[in-house]
């Protein structure tokens, strides 16, 4: 099928789907193992092994960090909205800026601040913050 919109020529091609017999399951459903076994998506006995054995539970480093403590979702915001304070940076500089917003979060306390370049820096946590 050929079209043309705007001087242009636009070709479209139309290929037929595979339609394949449905294979019934005992409860009259469709058995949708036995269709992928079909197509060939079935389990490969040379299937690249990815390591995720039961065995190897515990095993890695574990990256999810501390928890919280149990009163953090609890504890409130030590600073106020429009309260000028000191934000620590990744450089490791402090630099002056403005509390916008003030949240209690289960990881405890956390702000968005406004620096004096007008940027907003959201999810800024209590212990970053200096009066």
């Amino acid at each position: 099928v050929v079209a043309q919109l705007d001087r242009r020529c636009v070709f479209i091609l139309q290929i037929p789907r595979l339609q394949l017999p449905a294979m019934p399951s005992e409860d009259g459903g469709v058995d949708l193992l036995a269709e992928a076994e079909a197509l060939g998506l079935g389990a490969d006995e040379g299937e690249e092994d990815l390591g995720g054995d039961d065995e190897d539970v515990g095993g890695g480093e574990d990256l999810s960090g501390d928890p919280p403590g149990h009163d953090a979702a609890a504890a409130e915001p030590r600073f106020a909205v429009g309260q000028v304070v000191r934000v620590l940076k990744e450089s490791g500089l402090y630099a002056d800026c403005t509390i916008v917003a003030a949240d209690q979060t289960e990881m405890g306390p956390m702000y968005a601040v406004r620096f004096e370049d007008g940027f907003v820096q959201s999810l800024v946590p209590e212990a970053e913050l200096s009066v």
